[in-house]
């Protein structure tokens, strides 16, 4: 694409050429790695006039103590030493030091990874080691840093399952008022550390800025975000059906379309309290295993009102959260209960109601593969996501919520 101007270019030109930026990216890190290896080997510091390493680099690429101390460490973990008499010594980390030869991994991915083995419990082996960096290794080709640290304290929680001795805290005084004001209500409160602890990393995943967009800026301020994500968090926990009832039933969203609108995504439906919706939002929400579809004929005649073979029963939602343990889109970490129930091949496609054709999905997942090239086969009753031809790579699977199945880690 270097002879075409960016605004020229299609879309998935531009695509491959982000890939091949991030790839360089990678390269020059890489080799960033091998100078300061070198400089570090040759003791170039105390020959220039500085007292370490550390400060060499520092002052060279203006970079933080801890930075360049990282740079160091990393290259000293990743790249292949030097032992006595100039015999090379393999890297201490040598799934992870083969990706990064490879280009397909970098910093954030190298930091996340000796971190975690940074903090695994003392008494194990050096086989279990070696066995929870090549996993993480592996995992570091398809997920991100983020992702992949998620995944570093499942396998750390995994490892260390005891963990500390439980502390009696006195729960008395916790409390939560609601104080009328200004047209709507004031929260006060108090928890402990523990409760708070518990609050807020429900509410974290749901508080995260909204990704920007080229017409849309998340402009909530940290407060705002955290009050949006108690109301979600709230939504979702009615609509996992897990709550006590209220007069023998919970609320259910009931959606009124024609079956040609339904199948040609042309047309408009309608919610019994929402009002009009267009038939391509009607087909994803009917995908939902929470929601009663009511198909109607050509003269409007009731067709079809949560059939048998849309709504998914308990005991096959229960085998399909059994398999996917939580959203299977490839480093999501969304757990079951605030996830859908999808149809691979959809519903409204015919596709059949049975663990081999229905998978897991967080709504916002749910929405991606219902408008993106994004593609779900099911391979030895597992799914397997194969991502667009302009994000390439092999088939994907999502490994957090299935640690324990992916790695051996105990006898």
């Amino acid at each position: 694409m270097s002879t075409v101007a960016q605004w020229q270019a299609s879309d998935q030109e531009l695509l491959a050429e982000l890939q091949a930026l991030e790839t360089r990216l990678h390269a020059t890190w890489a080799q960033m790695l091998s100078v300061v290896a070198e400089l570090d080997a040759r003791g170039t510091a105390a020959t220039v006039g500085y007292g370490t390493t550390v400060e060499l680099v520092r002052a060279v690429s203006r970079v933080s103590r801890s930075e360049a101390r990282a740079r160091i460490d990393a290259a000293a973990d990743v790249l292949p030493g030097r032992g006595l008499g100039g015999a090379p010594v393999p890297p201490r980390l040598p799934a992870t030091a083969a990706a990064v030869a490879e280009h397909v991994i970098g910093a954030a991915e190298v930091a996340v990874i000796r971190s975690v083995l940074a903090r695994i419990p003392p008494h194990l082996g050096e086989q279990q080691r070696a066995e929870v960096e090549a996993e993480l290794a592996r995992q570091a080709r398809i997920l991100d840093a983020g992702q992949l640290a998620v995944l570093g304290k499942r396998i750390l929680a995994y490892l260390d399952q005891d963990g500390r001795p439980p502390r009696d805290i006195p729960e008395a005084r916790r409390r939560l008022s609601f104080h009328d004001r200004d047209g709507g209500y004031e929260l006060r409160g108090w928890l402990d550390r523990e409760a708070a602890e518990i609050v807020r990393s429900a509410l974290s995943p749901l508080a995260a800025p909204r990704p920007a967009t080229e017409t849309e800026i998340d402009l909530r301020d940290a407060a705002q975000r955290d009050a949006d994500a108690l109301v979600e968090l709230a939504q979702r926990a009615l609509g996992s059906g897990e709550l006590p009832t209220e007069g023998g039933e919970r609320p259910q969203v009931v959606v009124t379309v024609n079956l040609p609108v339904l199948a040609r995504r042309i047309g408009s439906a309608s919610l019994a309290l929402g009002g009009p919706i267009n038939a391509e939002i009607a087909r994803r929400i009917a995908c939902d295993a929470q929601i009663i579809p009511v198909v109607l004929g050509a003269r409007g005649e009731p067709l079809d009102v949560g059939r048998a073979s849309h709504t998914v029963p308990v005991a096959i939602r229960r085998a399909v959260v059994l398999r996917d343990g939580g959203c299977a889109f490839p480093g999501c970490a969304v757990p079951a209960r605030w996830s859908d129930i999808h149809h691979v091949k959809h519903w409204a496609d015919g596709g059949a109601t049975s663990l081999a054709n229905c998978v897991v999905l967080c709504g916002r997942h749910h929405r991606l593969l219902h408008h993106s090239d994004w593609r779900i086969e099911m391979v030895g009753g597992i799914p397997e996501f194969h991502p667009p031809p302009w994000l390439s790579g092999p088939p994907r699977r999502n490994p957090l919520h299935t640690t324990p199945d992916l790695i051996r880690l105990r006898e």
